[in-house]
């Protein structure tokens, strides 16, 4: 098993040769139309494009990222399940067993608030068409 020390040596290694790579290009990374960006500029954009994120996309992205904690806290629970020997670590299947019937009912309240979001954003939609 590797200790912290290596794992930080692994990481400066991997920061370096990212940082290479951006100072031998000459830029961090290129928009949709083939424009070189530096990061400044990359940041910018980005902070623009977070300020524009709609409710039902937050909620969406939530919904997606609950899925993959429950597919994880399952298969932990399986994985735990199969390889305990003698009763040994029955705490660790209540700890995710309590941690699915949370996740659980994230979800369901994601997705009731994803439903009224979208009403909300079509009735929204609708009125502009009616005005116009």
């Amino acid at each position: 098993m590797w200790g912290w020390v290596e794992w930080l040596i692994v990481i400066i290694f991997i920061l370096l040769i990212i940082w290479g790579g951006i100072k031998r290009r000459g830029y961090f990374l290129k928009d949709k139309a083939g424009n070189k960006l530096h990061f400044k500029e990359y940041m910018k954009r980005w902070g623009q494009g977070i300020e524009g994120i709609t409710p039902v996309q937050i909620t969406k992205t939530q919904l997606m990222g609950t899925w993959i904690v429950i597919t994880g806290v399952i298969a932990g629970i399986v994985i735990n399940a199969l390889t305990r020997m003698k009763n040994q670590w029955i705490w660790i299947e209540i700890v995710l067993i309590g941690s699915l019937i949370v996740s659980t009912t994230q979800i369901i309240g994601a997705y009731q608030k994803y439903k009224i979001l979208k009403k909300v954003e079509q009735a929204m939609e609708d009125a502009e068409k009616n005005v116009i």
